[in-house]
Order: C-alpha cells, then structure tokens, then sequence
C-alpha cells in the first residue's frame, strides 16, 4: 500500500475510533479530505476504497461515503471469519446472492420512482464505462454500486443492507476474478451487455423480465468469474 494511502487509511481509522467520524454519520468530501491532509483526492479515494472492502465505510450511491455501525462492522467480521474457515461458504453465498438479486431486481422494477432512474441510469453509465477501460477496481467499485442502486430502488432497506454486505463478503473473489479483465475480452462485453438487459428491464417496469435477467446473471457470474457449478433454481419432487 502507498505510505500516503496507508497514512489516510491510518488518519481514517483513529478518526472513527476516536468518534470524530461517527458511525451513521457522512464522511467530509473527498476535495475536503485531501485539502486537510495535503494529499490528491485520488489518495483519499484509494484509501476509503479499502476500508469500503473492510466493511469499515460505506458508498451510498449520490448520497456520500458513511461509516459504518460497530455492530455491523463486527457482524461482517464474523461472516468473514466464517467464510474463511469454510470455503464451501462462498458458493452458498453465491447462490444466496441469486436469490437475493433475482427478487431485488422484480421490487425495483416494480417500485422505482424517478428519483431512481436517474440513480440507476447513473450507475449503469458508470458501470458500462468501467467496464470499456480496464481498471480493475474501478469495475470492481461500479459494479457493487450498480447493484446497490437496484436494491435502494427496492424501498426496502434490507435489501440495500443484504446486498451490499453479500458484495463486500465475495470482495476477495470478485477482486481475483476481474484480474486482467480486458475490455474486449468475451467476458466484459457479456456483462456489459447483462448490465443493459437488466436496467432495461427494471426501467421497463417489467418485473418478470428483470427477475430472469438478474438471474441468468448470477448464473453468468458464478460460473465464468466464481467458478463455480450453475446455480440451479428448479425445485426437485418427491414421490
């Protein structure tokens, strides 16, 4: 890590600790930051990029960086412990997330508001270009907000919490998963195109559609970037 980045993140942290940046409560803004650490916005930005992985920060979408309640800063921490003592964890939540983002989707194609579609409109933008460069993290930082746009968009606040704490808990799989992810590679013009079908359906308030296209997604993810088997949604009978 960068001294100036470590020096942020080590700024950041004792802040917290110390109550100046108090739990539920919006960080200053990035320009802000960096005018009172002398370093660029760039260095501020890596550094709350970290601890938005650690589960420490969190990006609402239009809206801020917050930090995060202890509470579930802890709960985080336990499913992380949990996932690395058990690697089969992983591909249960990978088909929990299916799940998860299959439903999500319908809510948000039946609930958006305006105020929604310029957010999701906003988030799909940044995702589409993220994924036509070949900045890792960037993908890795647009995609969970793209997604985190589509569970607000729900109206239900357990989704937006479940959602991004499943996203923040698969961070270390998505980050080796994107490794070298070129912009013309098969793989990042199949989820670029996966972003457009399901914004398009959830804009089209078409809620069957945006629940079969978030799925066939999950499904897309798990295999070509988690390597894992299909997750198979079919219930199997008995007698």
């Amino acid at each position: 890590m960068p001294s100036q980045v470590a020096q942020v993140v080590l700024h950041l942290e004792q802040g917290i600790a110390a109550g100046r940046y108090a739990a539920g409560r919006r960080l200053p803004a990035e320009r802000t930051l960096a005018g009172h650490l002398q370093v660029s916005r760039a260095t501020v930005r890596e550094a709350i990029g970290l601890l938005v992985a650690r589960g420490v920060l969190e990006r609402r979408q239009g809206d801020g960086t917050y930090v995060v309640a202890a509470a579930e800063r802890h709960m985080a921490e336990i499913w992380q412990d949990m996932a690395r003592q058990h690697p089969m964890l992983q591909a249960d939540l990978v088909e929990f997330r299916a799940m998860l983002e299959g439903r999500t989707a319908e809510l948000a194609a039946l609930r958006h508001d305006d105020d929604d579609r310029i957010r999701l409109q906003a988030a799909h933008a940044a995702v589409d270009a993220a994924y036509s460069g070949s900045d890792r993290q960037a993908q890795i930082r647009s995609d969970v907000a793209f997604h985190r746009a589509i569970a607000d968009a729900t109206h239900n606040p357990v989704f937006s919490y479940l959602v991004a704490s499943l996203l923040a808990l698969l961070h270390d799989h998505v980050q080796a998963s994107l490794a070298g992810l070129s912009p013309q590679s098969p793989v990042s013009r199949q989820l670029r195109s996966q972003h457009d079908a399901l914004l398009s359906a959830i804009l089209a308030r078409d809620a069957e559609r945006a629940r079969d296209t978030a799925g066939g997604h999950m499904d897309y993810v798990a295999v070509q970037l988690n390597a894992l088997p299909k997750v198979s949604r079919a219930r199997k009978t008995t007698g």
